[in-house]
């Protein structure tokens, strides 16, 4: 567009007189000009020539004239439309102010009372514009001028009189998209013809979200990926961004931001309304703040609006509440169930339940709908395909909405399928569908049956579905389909490589197969025991095609892309390492919000919080919660058993473990976890003679040292954790980490492998107390248990000064306990030195060091202070500064620094701060416990008694005994306070 203005001269010569060029975007160029004849400053905006070329002149007129009639004085309305030369564009008055873009620009986050003002006048426009017709497409902050006081809306109707004036070869064949892809609503970025009003509700949210905090949502993403995020990703909430905004402001933003336009307050009335009540709030002086973000998801989009909408409705709702309650239905209205179909030929059986996945998949979210989970299904149907059992299963599931119906042979090459809707809530048949088609386009006799069901549910009670996807699964190819379908049998039975092998089929059939990949990433790393290269290749190349799935399996795909992340670890990608795990959870959040009774949804965010969970401060007690209801909703699937049974061992001890090892077994788990289910139930079955338990403990070393020779291992973190949980007093654990270590010297290559297996054998052994012997296995090899070993005083404190001393040099994350135990000693030279020398690193970093040790490092330099303070004995600056500390920059890599907060805040009379802090995990790698997590249980064992927590307190007591009680003569004054809190607390229930 370089070159326009000496066209646009001429062909407005006599008309208008340009001034100069006011900017402009990639869609068109902005010019100010005097309109000769009625002088008068006008704005002209010029389309891109690749718009012009595609846009029918004429038409173009014609569609503007709309958008000409709208007379509002917040709308800068259009004057008039034309040609110049083979360009078009439009005129509109000069608005003597700024954008909204400019002033948020300059001056970052409006303040709110100004920001109210200007939406309430934007809203105020757009209930005009959309009360006659006219939607405006573009709702963005370059569009909303400021005059004075009062905020103007451009552009109306512009966007709409391109996309309906372009002919079939000009804007479709360029593909230039009508909207800002910063503001567009998720129907506008998927392309639906059928976008309404609603759309500019969301843009508005978006730009609400924009004056409110300063950023944009998604910022920093590039176009394609901020149309992925409108999609997919749910924002952050506004308020946690703004605390101070106002509870009903941000609860309308983040309501307008709803994907599901059916979610979104449905008029711009509504939006209008609940901003007067928040400009009054505001005017008047008053300061609300936000006390909860769940609030606005407590109550329904629709409820909501309907109770701050009007005092009639606010009545109405009382009244329902006082005398409607008995008659209101608990089948949810936008849920559909589909059963398992009859099926009678053995050779279509796969299809009795495939058919339930392949259209559970194509329903699900066309409109509001949402499909009952077919794990789910298959295990809550029973019966055959007939109306009572269907409305059986409506009932059982919540569903309003059941399809049923019966597969079967027509003929030597052909299939008959029928299938029916029944609406439980009153008995209703809504319709019927009977197709035909050949054996091998199963999968288009399925999209058939889903658009059949759509229409049927729109003719009676739904309006704007839309059609079904194309296809139901991801792919339009049935070996493809049938071949993922068995990889999905394989993966619940925990049959890995076996799965693998179907995935890797069925995307060799089918290259852009978006679930193949993805659960073949999966089953890769299950079978390889963590992520590799083939995971990531997998799990990457399904997050490149995450496109026109069904919701809740484009929330899976985006997760496992992001957990792929995640395991390439803070080595490989730094401070970014955080954000994945926390993007990662939070979109798991956000699935399991929106589908509560889903399995797999459940499963992978326990999964992701097992894995990620300190990235997004989240423990594993949430992670079991998160497993425990998959399994409540699936007890078949049985890898939700596996990383139960470590955390049922950490958690709740020798029960909690070998509950979900015996769930394991129970729901028919195979592979290398059979192995290591039936040892955690041998090894901590409560009837086990002390022989028996130490043959078995004794036959781990053989078995480990079978490795070579290709024999099975079941040793792996979850026998290794359930071992952990014995406590028993023949200390099997020690014996366990003594075998297990033989085995695996015998096998190890390296020196790394060596110190590898020599720390089993020093886990074992600083479990009990025993922290010489420990420290003697393994010295030097793990900086951070060495030292802990020596702080506990495994060697005399001189030895351990110089020992301590010489680890000061690696700068690895055992550093941290070498300062704790500097400041325990009031060494502030040390302290000082050793800090001088990290910062001289940290400035100038070797060649080729990680950034992650860079990150580590600079770490270290901020909490020198912290401890130097300390060490001075000055408690209050001490504090002060740890809690300044950032928590995500030593990568949970400093299990000391949380203990030393928490006793700080418990010095100083913060009892109730210290228990909240210490009820969270005590280290980063939890799952092979330190030494220092024993003193973190004594400690909360101490506030907790003094806050009268009288059963956290024993309990915490409790697990100090059991790890120390035969330990090392250094450890047992820990141990004779425990006991007698222990008895101190029988005599104080007692009384």
């Amino acid at each position: 567009m370089a070159d326009i203005l000496p066209q646009l001269e001429a062909a407005l010569a006599g008309k208008y007189r340009v001034e100069r060029e006011l900017g402009g975007g990639g869609m068109s160029r902005v010019y100010v000009a005097e309109e000769v004849g009625l002088a008068r400053r006008v704005v002209i905006k010029v389309l891109a020539p690749e718009l012009s070329a595609g846009v029918n002149a004429d038409r173009f007129r014609r569609e503007t004239q709309l958008a000409a009639s709208l007379q509002h004085p917040h709308i800068v309305p259009l004057l008039t439309a034309g040609t110049a030369g083979d360009l078009l564009y439009f005129t509109m008055p000069f608005v003597d102010g700024e954008s909204l873009r400019a002033r948020v620009k300059r001056e970052g986050p409006l303040p709110i009372r100004d920001a109210t003002r200007i939406l309430h006048d934007v809203a105020d426009a757009l209930a005009y514009a959309h009360a006659r017709g006219v939607v405006h497409r573009d709702i963005k902050p370059d569009n909303v001028l400021l005059s004075g006081n009062h905020a103007l809306v451009a552009d109306f109707g512009i966007a709409k009189a391109i996309s309906a004036s372009a002919s079939s070869s000009g804007l479709t064949s360029v593909g230039v998209a009508i909207g800002t892809p910063a503001y567009m609503a998720p129907e506008q970025a998927a392309g639906d013809p059928t976008v309404d009003h609603r759309a500019d509700i969301y843009s508005f949210g978006a730009m609400a979200y924009e004056a409110l905090t300063g950023h944009q949502l998604f910022e920093g993403m590039s176009p394609q990926q901020t149309l992925a995020a409108h999609l997919t990703e749910p924002p952050e909430d506004v308020a946690r961004r703004r605390p101070q905004i106002p509870r009903e402001l941000a609860d309308l933003v983040m309501a307008c931001l709803e994907k599901n336009a059916a979610d979104r307050p449905q008029t711009a009335d509504e939006v209008l309304r609940v901003l007067e009540g928040t400009a009054t709030l505001t005017s008047g002086g008053t300061r609300h703040t936000r006390t909860g973000t769940g609030v606005r998801r407590a109550v329904s989009p629709r409820a909501r609006w309907a109770v701050t909408g009007t005092a009639v409705a606010l009545a109405l709702l009382v009244l329902w509440a006082l005398f409607g309650r008995g008659q209101r239905s608990s089948l949810d209205d936008d849920l559909v169930a589909v059963a398992p179909f009859d099926v009678l030929d053995p050779s279509l059986q796969l299809w009795r339940e495939g058919l339930v996945d392949l259209l559970a998949r194509s329903l699900d979210g066309a409109g509001p709908l949402r499909t009952v989970s077919p794990t789910v299904i298959v295990k809550r149907w029973s019966g055959r395909a007939d109306p009572t059992a269907a409305e059986a299963l409506g009932r059982n599931t919540g569903a309003r909405i059941v399809v049923y119906g019966s597969l079967v042979n027509s003929g030597p090459d052909s299939v008959r399928l029928t299938a029916n809707v029944l609406d439980v809530s009153n008995g209703t048949a809504l319709g019927a569908v009977d197709l035909r088609d050949h054996k091998d386009r199963l999968d288009r006799l399925a999209d058939s049956v889903a658009v059949h069901v759509l229409q049927s549910i729109g003719a009676t009670r739904i309006r704007g579905l839309g059609l079904a996807r194309a296809t139901a699964i991801g792919s339009a190819s049935l070996p493809a389909v049938k071949a993922f379908l068995t990889g999905e049998q394989f993966l619940r039975r925990s049959e890995w490589d076996s799965a693998l092998t179907a995935y890797q089929q069925a995307f060799g059939i089918d290259s852009s197969f978006t679930l193949a990949y993805a659960h073949a990433g999966l089953a890769a790393g299950w079978g390889r025991s963590g992520a590799d290269s083939l995971t990531t290749r997998y799990q990457l190349r399904a997050g490149s095609l995450n496109h026109g799935l069904a919701p809740r399996d484009s929330f899976l795909v985006q997760s496992e892309s992001l957990m792929t992340m995640v395991f390439e670890g803070p080595q490989a990608l730094g401070g970014k390492w955080w954000t994945y795990g926390k993007r990662a959870i939070s979109t798991l959040e956000e699935a399991v919000r929106r589908y509560p009774d889903d399995p797999e949804l459940w499963y992978s965010l326990g999964d992701a919080r097992f894995h990620a969970g300190m990235l997004a401060g989240e423990s594993s007690r949430q992670s079991l919660d998160a497993f425990d209801r998959a399994i409540a909703l699936d007890s078949t699937f049985s890898p939700a058993y596996v990383h139960p049974m470590q955390l049922g061992a950490l958690l709740d001890g020798a029960a909690g473990a070998r509950r979900y090892s015996q769930g394991y077994l129970q729901a028919g788990g195979g592979g290398r976890y059979a192995g290591e289910a039936r040892a955690i139930n041998a090894l901590l079955d409560p009837g086990s003679s002390p022989e028996r338990r130490a043959r078995l403990i004794d036959s781990v070393g053989a078995v480990a040292s079978g490795a070579a020779t290709g024999r099975p291992v079941f040793i792996g973190s979850e026998f290794t954790q359930a071992t952990l949980a014995l406590h028993d007093s023949a200390e099997s654990e020690v014996r366990f980490g003594h075998a297990l270590s033989t085995g695996l010297l015998k096998l190890a290559k390296s020196a790394a492998d060596s110190h590898n297996a020599r720390a089993l054998d020093a886990l074992g052994q600083a479990n009990r107390g025993h922290l010489r012997a420990a420290y003697d296995i393994d010295a030097g090899s793990n900086p951070t248990l060495s030292i802990e070993f020596l702080m506990l005083g495994a060697v005399p404190p001189d030895s351990a000064d110089r020992a301590i001393a010489s680890y000061a040099h690696r700068l690895s994350n055992g550093n941290w306990a070498s300062l704790a135990w500097w400041a325990a000693r009031g060494d502030t030279a040390s302290i000082k030195k050793f800090t001088q020398f990290a910062d001289s690193i940290r400035r100038h970093p070797p060649k080729d060091f990680p950034q992650v040790a860079v990150d580590l490092v600079g770490y270290l330099v901020k909490s020198g202070p912290a401890y130097l303070a300390l060490a001075r004995r000055d408690t209050t600056t001490a504090l002060n500064l740890f809690l300044a500390l950032p928590d995500t920059a030593c990568f949970g890599f400093c299990p000391l620094d949380p203990l030393v907060r928490a006793e700080l805040l418990s010095a100083r009379g913060r009892d109730q701060e210290a228990a909240q802090r210490l009820d969270e995990e005590p280290a980063f790698n939890h799952r092979n416990p330190l030494p220092s997590d024993v003193l973190w249980s004594l400690e909360k064992g101490r506030v907790n008694e003094r806050l009268k927590n009288y059963d956290a307190a024993k309990t915490a007591y409790a697990d100090v005994v059991a790890h120390w009680a035969h330990g090392d003569p250094s450890l047992q004054p820990y141990v004779d306070e425990a006991r007698a809190a222990l008895r101190r607390l029988s005599t104080e229930k007692s009384n």
